[in-house]
């Protein structure tokens, strides 16, 4: 016996109990026998609609995420812009949905601080990452942290 299956017969076995006993309790008085059969209908709604959801959830395809970093950091300050292509270390079916936030910045504490991080390319199988400093920013090191999340 399947886990589905189990559930499906314990949720119409307690069904089953528990119309018999508020059908055995009230059967002297009609107003009351009403209102106990309002309340099966009501419970064995709940019943049907709790077993949709359980198989809906064990129908779905279940989502993954995959993290990680890129970027550079070195002294003599390094050669910009920096791209790396990023390879997820296995495919998602659909392409996924990538969040990313710079978590690293070192610079020469006298100049402006100016980057440019982007994300494109964002197929199944990874991404491009471009970090970009511009005018007189002296950058020694620029990381991000990335999540890439989907089916």
């Amino acid at each position: 016996m399947t886990m589905g299956l189990i559930a499906e017969v314990l949720l119409l076995v307690t069904a089953v109990a528990i119309s018999g006993t508020v059908q055995s309790q009230n059967s002297n008085d009609e107003r009351q026998n009403r209102s106990g059969n309002e309340l099966v209908f009501h419970l064995m709604k709940q019943l049907y609609d709790m077993k949709k959801q359980i198989e809906t959830l064990q129908n779905r395809k279940t989502m993954k995420c995959e993290s990680g970093t890129a970027g550079q950091h070195k002294a003599p300050p390094p050669r910009w812009p920096y791209i790396q292509n990023v390879k997820f270390k296995s495919p998602f079916e659909e392409t996924p949905t990538v969040t990313y936030g710079l978590f690293l910045l070192d610079s020469l504490h006298n100049t402006n601080v100016r980057i440019l991080t982007t994300v494109t390319a964002v197929t199944k199988t990874g991404f491009q990452v471009k970090l970009n400093p511009w005018g007189p920013t002296v950058l020694y090191g620029a990381r991000i942290s990335w999540m890439a999340c989907g089916k």
